[in-house]
């Protein structure tokens, strides 16, 4: 294995360790624990990014590193096809929430000219 090696591939397992549990709470509609799972996410792929690669990896840590890569891309995917209703449902009810404030900015105003 070559010197970043081992650190790199235990990174992506950390990866895949962390998709696979907020696919699991986006199963669960536990939409909390997904946030923290995402913050974690971003935090391991950070430290990834920061160890930049010297050497190539050889065909066994190739094979293993793109075996995860579609695992993660995969909880990925499934994460967010569960995460859209939940998305499309909040966006929704911030549009209700932005047109009664407009609503009673408008009504109110008159209300208080008219007292």
């Amino acid at each position: 294995m070559t010197s970043h090696s081992p650190q790199i591939l235990e990174l992506y397992r950390e990866i895949v360790s962390v998709t696979t549990s907020m696919l699991s709470a986006a199963r669960t509609e536990d939409w909390n624990s997904v946030l923290t799972y995402g913050q974690s996410y971003c935090e391991v792929v950070e430290r990834l990014r920061h160890i930049g690669v010297s050497e190539p990896l050889d065909d066994d840590e190739r094979r293993l590193k793109h075996d995860m890569l579609v695992q993660i891309l995969e909880n990925d995917a499934h994460t967010r096809d569960l995460a859209m209703p939940e998305l499309a449902r909040m966006s929704d009810l911030l549009g209700r929430m932005k047109r009664q404030q407009g609503a009673l900015r408008a009504y109110g105003g008159l209300k208080a000219r008219a007292i």
